[in-house]
């Protein structure tokens, strides 16, 4: 029976807040966003309704995407736990998972508005930026958007993310049928045990390349492998330290901000108890793209900069 489209978006609307609060959450306020006490990283904003889930790197707007997203209820089963109708428990999983099939937009052929983004917008090495799309891990589509994409073992495309071009574009999502155990990653060339962790492709690749304006060799990036996890959710993180057993070493890279250094803090202690050597490095900004594009703006600056001189009687 089709569900009456004024219950839906009724549901769709319903206060997340209201909804978690019947189930046993307690939010304080924090500025202009409630935190969730039992779940440190979950995040609901004023309008209580947005509401993102930085351990889990899932996000969504009012209580039926958050049975939905984080909890993996089908949509019927979501609006009649919203509406009280059902209780709202999560489904048993099933026993068998289809894997996802992904689905990769046309690549452009020359890919100039990718270069004009990542090189002059955001400042990135444009050597690394040669390398990843030799790499296939890096091309435009014929939209204009950046494409990052990761690989299996096998090396087919399991996972790829879309950044906006255009202006001051904030338009980001991943393609559908992503599998995110499969990160965008920059694997050194040579047997390198230790690993930097981000949140984002760009933020990887504007690490990469402080590491070579700092050392003046455009290849010192490849010394050591580099991983984007698509969010603050270590689910990428097994597959690339189970096909790269020798790194033993794990940095923390993530943003400069509450949710970034949390997830940091945490993912550092999971994996010291794992055996691995862990620790955390902030960027001085809010991410290392800021970073780096400060840094560029500073060389500018110095470079245009010349002394004054003044005649002096002898």
């Amino acid at each position: 029976m089709k569900l009456d489209e004024k219950i839906v978006e009724r549901v769709r609307n319903a206060d997340i807040i209201a909804f978690l609060e019947r189930r046993g959450f307690t939010f304080t306020e924090r500025g202009d966003a409630f935190r969730c006490k039992e779940h440190s990283s979950l995040a609901v904003k004023a309008d209580r309704l947005s509401w993102y889930w930085h351990s889990k790197g899932i996000g969504g707007h009012g209580a039926l995407d958050f049975l939905m997203k984080a909890e993996n209820m089908p949509f019927r089963e979501a609006v009649e736990a919203v509406t009280g109708m059902k209780p709202a428990t999560a489904p048993p999983r099933r026993e068998t998972e289809q894997p996802k099939t992904l689905v990769l937009p046309e690549k452009k052929g020359i890919p100039l508005l990718l270069y004009d983004y990542l090189c002059k917008k955001r400042g990135i090495d444009g050597e690394i930026v040669n390398t990843l799309i030799q790499k296939e891990t890096l091309y435009e589509d014929r939209r204009g958007n950046v494409v990052f994409v990761g690989h299996d073992e096998r090396g087919k495309a399991r996972f790829a993310s879309l950044r906006g071009t255009y202006g001051d574009c904030r338009f980001r999502m991943d393609c559908a049928g992503s599998d995110k155990r499969y990160g965008f990653n920059m694997a050194a060339c040579g047997a390198s045990d230790r690993l930097y962790i981000f949140e984002s492709p760009i933020d990887a690749m504007s690490h990469a390349s402080l590491v070579n304006a700092a050392t003046g060799d455009t290849d010192a990036w490849k010394q050591h492998s580099r991983l984007s996890l698509a969010g603050t959710s270590d689910t990428a993180l097994p597959f690339f330290l189970n096909q790269h057993t020798v790194v033993k070493e794990l940095v923390f890279c993530l943003d400069n901000d509450e949710p970034g250094r949390e997830a940091a803090a945490v993912m550092a202690r999971k994996y010291a108890e794992k055996g691995y050597q862990t620790r955390l490095e902030l960027p001085a900004g809010k991410d290392f793209n800021e970073d780096l594009t400060a840094l560029i703006s500073e060389r500018t600056r110095q470079k245009h900069t010349k002394p004054l001189h003044r005649d002096v009687d002898i």
